[in-house]
């Protein structure tokens, strides 16, 4: 896959959805030799690269006038591939275009050749066995921790629902390597910081004359 740069959701959003991602059917046995269901951070990927030129900076893309986009859940997809194999898509896409736009805009200045297959969709298990993955979406569905038509709740357990995806921030993430070694290289918040709070009023307090003597008197 090579590099990516990932949209993240909210921090609420993130833990829900990584506690969901926790999920396994009932049925399944952890097997050291298998792949499936390595952890990783939940996302939206806006676009993949083979390797990123020096000059490349997540901080030099114009995102003038672009806010935190915010989405819902669609649908779920089961997928045939280790990958693919069940996924969320995410609609409206108009509401995630502008910031894949001026995402792609700034590789094509750096001359990069870049993909963006299935946009936008996100992932929410790696599964490598066929049948593995038929039991965990069936799950999923019976349980109702994917539920809806149109516009999706996953839910982590009854305190934890999630029915939006707000990007709050982008990442650059090598991917070269397996699931379990992908790392974050750097960071940018979308989110503008919160104005600082304004200075407190000083009351000016009165002056107690502390210069007052007594004068004692002898009988």
């Amino acid at each position: 896959m090579g590099y990516a740069v990932w949209l993240v959701p909210s921090s609420t959003e993130s833990a829900a959805l990584s506690e969901l991602m926790y999920f396994r059917p009932k049925s399944y046995t952890q097997d050291s030799r298998s792949r499936s269901y390595p952890s990783f951070y939940p996302h939206i990927t806006l676009v993949t690269f083979d390797d990123p030129p020096s000059s490349f900076n997540l901080d030099s893309i114009s995102l003038d006038n672009l806010t935190p986009p915010v989405a819902h859940f669609d649908s779920v997809k089961r997928g045939n591939s280790y990958l693919g194999a069940l996924s969320i898509l995410i609609s409206p896409v108009n509401k995630l275009m502008p910031l894949r736009d001026a995402v792609t805009a700034h590789l094509d200045m750096l001359n990069i050749r870049w993909k963006s297959r299935s946009f936008p969709h996100m992932s929410l298990f790696y599964v490598d066995e066929p049948d593995e993955r038929d039991r965990l979406y069936t799950e999923l569905i019976n349980r109702r921790l994917i539920h809806g038509d149109g516009c999706l709740t996953l839910t982590a357990n009854p305190l934890m629902q999630v029915k939006t995806f707000t990007g709050s921030e982008i990442w650059l993430v090598d991917c070269t390597r397996s699931v379990k070694r992908w790392h974050v290289i750097t960071k940018r918040s979308l989110v503008s910081p919160a104005p600082p709070p304004p200075p407190k009023e000083t009351v000016p307090q009165k002056q107690t004359d502390k210069s007052i003597r007594t004068t004692e008197i002898s009988p």
